[in-house]
């Protein structure tokens, strides 16, 4: 499975060569009723890498991000065109452009390419999946983040 997640990871990365087309991935998402998971990192970043190492190869996210999202990688180094709405530029003026303030970055973007959620800063494994399961259950349409953390919380107990 994990090198399955690596192989559409290169994938999307190399979307057309040397430009990632956000437009046709948001067709794609509405085709397979999936969401977009951007994830933004850095270079040299310790959380980033943390989050890249760990996150990125749990198996429990790996499942949900591979049945519920297209993902995409978006490493503020890589000098690659994105393509967006009226946006045209590499990872880093992307990264700004949805909102990414803060490094790491995951935001998510439902099937009419909106943003519906950011989540910014490390998060580890349990926490990331709070994220990632915020999106795919839809229960961002119903709550806010907050008390869908605390039910989730609740339901552990």
């Amino acid at each position: 499975m994990y090198r399955k997640f690596l192989l559409l990871l290169l994938l999307l990365t190399f979307v057309n060569g040397t430009e990632i087309d956000i437009n046709k991935l948001v067709v794609k998402a509405k085709k397979q009723n999936k969401f977009i998971i951007f994830f933004h990192h850095i270079p040299g970043c310790p959380y980033c890498k943390a989050m890249l190492d760990e996150n990125f190869k749990d198996k429990n996210i790996l499942k949900i991000v591979n049945k519920d999202f297209i993902y995409v990688d978006i490493y503020t180094a890589n000098t690659d065109t994105i393509i967006f709405k009226d946006f045209s530029g590499n990872h880093k003026e992307f990264s700004k452009y949805i909102g990414a303030f803060a490094y790491p970055a995951t935001v998510f973007m439902n099937q009419e390419g909106e943003v519906i959620y950011r989540a910014i800063g490390y998060r580890n494994i349990d926490e990331h999946i709070t994220d990632i399961t915020y999106i795919s259950t839809k229960s961002y349409e119903t709550m806010n983040f907050q008390a869908y953390k605390e039910k989730r919380d609740f339901e552990k107990e």
